[in-house]
């Protein structure tokens, strides 16, 4: 009996030891070289907690071409970013109510802002995860982003591996663009 309590004590100090030593060892992950204002002076940068250095960390290439229905799906429609939201509060709807995507089969993608391309970027979808990549200088998009999807409407979650930001976009696809047919879809 004795013995047992003993080794008990004796695994809970070796428990508490490891995870101190842990805790010194870990570092905090700092962004690399070269990825800062000098991509989009003119653009107002997101808080840091929002940027992402993650996809140069994990190439687009290195996953899966997207699966033919992905590409079809994303490709028969222009996506508005009708609305997010963030679990910090803040309100960074500015930041995507004004954008439009225009996905291709090569799996290339548009960023519009009133009938005017304002990025180019890649993309793709890992199927087993439903995660959609965006590789773009963006900084609010270029990301990955869990995808709950019906029809016409996807929700994309900041809760993946790679984006940590919590921000719910509501993405609605159109057949038209509003300033192509001068009424709003």
């Amino acid at each position: 009996m004795r013995v047992n309590i003993l080794l008990g004590v004796l695994t809970l100090a070796l428990g508490w030891m490891t995870c101190k030593n842990l805790q010194k060892t870990t570092a905090p992950v700092s962004a690399p070289a070269g990825n800062s204002d000098a991509e989009a002076p003119t653009q107002v940068q997101p808080p840091r907690e929002y940027a992402s250095e993650s996809l140069l960390h994990v190439p687009i290439e290195n996953l899966p071409p997207a699966s033919a229905s992905h590409r079809a799906y994303l490709t028969s429609a222009y996506w508005h970013l009708s609305m997010a939201v963030s679990p910090r509060g803040q309100n960074i709807q500015p930041h995507y109510e004004k954008k439009w995507l225009l996905f291709r089969d090569d799996q290339t993608f548009d960023i519009l802002i009133e009938g005017k391309v304002v990025d180019t970027g890649r993309w793709n979808w890992d199927v087993d995860k439903n995660v959609i990549y965006l590789a773009c200088q963006d900084p609010y998009l270029n990301n990955t982003w869990a995808v709950k999807d019906l029809m016409f409407l996807m929700i994309w979650i900041g809760n993946t591996d790679l984006n940590k930001t919590g921000i719910q976009i509501k993405v609605q696809g159109h057949k038209q663009l509003p300033w192509a047919s001068g009424e709003k879809n």
